[in-house]
């Protein structure tokens, strides 16, 4: 087994980061919490919480980031707290969402405040926060419900066990994998718990120990049967790809954005065993629901990479990128999309990495855990991480004679750690993709590198040639090679196989 230092070294300064993530935290403290008066108009909501507390300092701290959205902490108003004679307590604001309590005397500590939610974010964050519109809402108790310990700390780590009764606007429906109790539900985990609510329409299925959900709200042009179809026909392809043993409660939602947007765009976030994507269609339903079909299967992979998986370190190279190529070969394999559109999407991939100002100044590896400094590393991870995911399976396919391809790799690495909860990284995943046959270029160069990659000269032995596009004068195409090998149309045409 061959180890490439070189790459190692960039991944020194993200293991030193995550050594600190599982240190000790302040103990949680149990909460009950009220989600109400929900304003549709106003897009806020107020939350009332109630908690036992002893003599001491208590820290409450907003969240004030999340994947890139800032200043979440600005949405929190009329803070309110209160002792168990209804009198106010005095709080020491630390700025950015963290404040302090002195507690004299021990006992129920009363905790009101109202979040509002009409801030206007880039189209691809609304879905990675909560939101209120007209016809959905996404409460996510990560950013809601804030962390609550004892002690002057910031309660980074705390996870507050929580007991939470929503009240919804009139007609509106509440869809979540949380534990519920008649009216009250059991959160034991806030950073993981979400909750859909709208005029919801649901349907579920069973696929081996999952209870697949999939909830609907808002207007669209084509019909919740074919949404709820093609959610459980992802969900079984790539149970089949990854070889699949997860189990319990899984919801998908489908909203609307919570504002008025122009244009073709979704944005979508899959947290724990939950699906949150908001859709904005144009005025072409058939290829707005191609665009759905290819977001939706790339979050729901995310069910098993990474959120199945024990992460040690951030590798988003392989868990975006690669789920984002992933997607692409469920929708093949289902047949939803025909050989022509997955070489075009291959190919538009390459076209975003060629104009990417990062391309030869960071490799995926050290661009992966600052995703979110910018736009540029952002799309290189998911670009180039999908680019570099279809030339290791061309390869892999190549050299294998057609007996393995990625959703084998991915298989083996599910098997290994996410079924067994040993940690994984870039190590384990870099060592997976090369036991399977000669990657050392791809791997130092693609991966760890920022060597150029030239597609046309990279895909010439599969067959594949980029030319002229005749329906677009002055675009490219990735197409087959007017003159094939026999080997050649064999791997092409198991592009859309199952596998094994």
């Amino acid at each position: 087994m061959k180890l490439y230092a070189e790459l190692f070294a960039a991944m020194i300064a993200t293991l030193l980061f995550s050594a600190h993530v599982f240190a000790e935290s302040p103990a949680p403290l149990p909460i009950e919490c009220v989600i109400e008066q929900v304003s549709l108009s106003n897009h806020s909501v107020r939350i009332n919480c109630v908690l036992e507390a002893s003599v001491g300092k208590m820290t409450v701290r907003f969240p004030d980031e999340f994947a890139g959205v800032n200043r979440l902490s600005e949405r929190v108003f009329s803070i309110k707290v209160l002792d168990a004679q209804q009198v106010a307590m005095s709080l020491e604001i630390r700025g950015n969402g963290l404040y302090f309590i002195n507690i004299n005397s021990a006992g129920t500590i009363h905790l009101g405040y109202e979040i509002r939610l009409a801030r206007a974010l880039d189209p691809s964050q609304y879905a990675l926060v909560s939101s209120l519109g007209p016809m959905a809402g996404i409460f996510m108790m990560g950013d809601l419900l804030p962390r609550i310990c004892l002690g002057d700390e910031n309660c980074a780590a705390s996870k507050n066990i929580a007991r939470l009764k929503i009240e919804p606007p009139a007609g509106w429906e509440i869809a979540t994998t949380e534990q519920r109790e008649g009216n009250v539900f059991q959160i034991a985990n806030s950073s993981r718990a979400i909750f859909f609510l709208g005029g919801v329409r649901e349907r579920t299925a069973k696929i081996g120990a999952i209870n697949l959900r999939v909830a609907i709200s808002g207007a669209w042009d084509f019909q919740d049967t074919e949404v709820f179809s093609l959610a459980e026909s992802i969900a079984r392809e790539q149970a089949i790809l990854i070889g699949g043993n997860e189990q319990g409660e899984f919801l998908v939602t489908l909203a609307p954005f919570p504002q008025p947007l122009t244009g073709l765009r979704s944005s979508a976030v899959t947290i724990g065993h939950t699906v949150v994507l908001l859709l904005n269609p144009n005025n072409d339903a058939r290829q707005s629901f191609n665009h759905y079909c290819r977001h939706l299967a790339h979050e729901m992979f995310h069910f098993y990479m990474p959120n199945a998986f024990r992460i040690r370190e951030n590798f988003d190279w392989f868990w975006e990128g690669f789920t984002r190529y992933v997607a692409l070969m469920t929708l093949a394999r289902l047949r939803l999309i025909d050989l022509p559109e997955y070489l075009n999407a291959i190919n538009a991939e390459y076209e975003a990495y060629v104009f990417n100002p990062l391309r030869s100044q960071l490799s995926l590896i050290a661009a992966s855990p600052d995703k979110f400094a910018n736009a540029a590393s952002y799309d290189l991870i998911y670009r180039k991480g999908m680019l570099v995911a279809a030339l290791y399976d061309l390869q892999l396919r190549w050299q294998s004679h057609n007996r393995l391809n990625l959703a084998d790799v991915i298989k083996a690495l599910y098997q290994k750690h996410a079924l067994s909860g040993r940690e994984i990284g870039n190590q384990e995943v870099l060592w997976e993709m090369e036991s399977v046959g000669d990657f050392t270029r791809l791997i130092q160069e693609d991966i760890g590198g920022v060597q150029p990659i030239n597609l046309a000269e990279r895909i010439k032995m599969f067959g594949l040639v980029i030319d002229q596009n005749p329906a677009t004068p002055g675009k490219l195409q990735l197409k087959q090679s007017a003159k094939m090998s026999a080997r050649q149309r064999t791997l092409i045409s198991t592009l859309a196989e199952r596998g094994h």
